[in-house]
């Protein structure tokens, strides 16, 4: 379909996702504005094997006829790794940027434009809202890591799988607190890690090691994941407070 533009996406995303969005055009074109493809599908931190590809739909109003057809499609797209698509409309997005400003910000940061108009583009983040969500969020997971430490009770796999789970949430925040600081924004998670040491001051080195027991799927001694606990702890203690302490200019 000469309309999808997928030549910027890589060509084992682009041959998965290829069909799945010329069924949805084939029946529903004239009602959508825009495609988006999101998320890691569109950085070098995709892997084909276990990564899911994210979509967002922007469709002129919302109609259940085309929410049925997309469900008809889970089945067979599913098993793909395609997750059902974000289907918002225009207004909706304007009406919705200050209740959720850094999954926003995300999907202007890091997306691939594949059909229609570009309605990311123009969209205006404002940083209070980020500010706000960044801290809620940030004092939100500590407290989640606290009771999940304990919950676990010394056991090694729920210790792992529970500081692994948690691990892509943290970047969406910490892209938010480099907005907050006028900073560069990395789209890949190395170098956001390396943009946050810069801009806090704080070693993200234990992120580093989430993601190397993460992509090599094994579970490290209880008195390593102790270590674990206790560095981010110490770490998301330290950017929290510097959301805190971020001071909005008001004209």
């Amino acid at each position: 379909m000469e309309d999808l533009k997928l030549s910027n996406i890589p060509a084992q995303t682009q041959t998965v996702i290829e069909p799945f969005l010329k069924d949805i055009l084939a029946d529903y074109k004239e009602d959508i504005i825009s495609i988006y493809i999101i998320g890691s599908a569109v950085t070098r931190g995709f892997h084909p094997k276990y990564s899911d590809i994210n979509t967002l739909i922007v469709v002129k109003g919302i109609k259940l006829p085309f929410y049925d057809f997309i469900a008809t499609l889970g089945k067979r797209y599913g098993k793909k790794h395609i997750r059902a698509p974000l289907i918002m409309t225009r207004e909706y997005i304007n009406r919705s940027l200050e209740v959720f400003p850094l999954e926003f910000l995300e999907m202007k940061l890091i997306h691939q434009l594949v059909y229609g108009d570009d309605v990311l583009k123009d969209i205006k983040i404002e940083k209070a809202d980020i500010r706000l969500q960044c801290e809620r969020e940030l004092k939100g997971k500590l407290q989640h890591l606290c009771q999940g430490y304990i919950k676990a009770m010394g056991d090694k796999t729920a210790l792992t799988d529970l500081f692994v789970a948690s691990l892509s949430g943290y970047f969406p925040l910490f892209r938010g607190i480099l907005f907050l600081y006028d900073h560069e924004m990395p789209k890949e998670k190395g170098d956001v890690l390396s943009a946050i040491n810069e801009c806090c001051d704080v070693d993200t080195n234990v992120f580093r090691n989430l993601m190397d027991i993460r992509s090599h799927n094994f579970y490290p001694p209880f008195e390593a994941l102790k270590e674990v606990f206790k560095n981010l702890y110490r770490v998301l203690d330290t950017i929290t407070k510097k959301v805190d302490e971020f001071k909005i200019e008001h004209a």
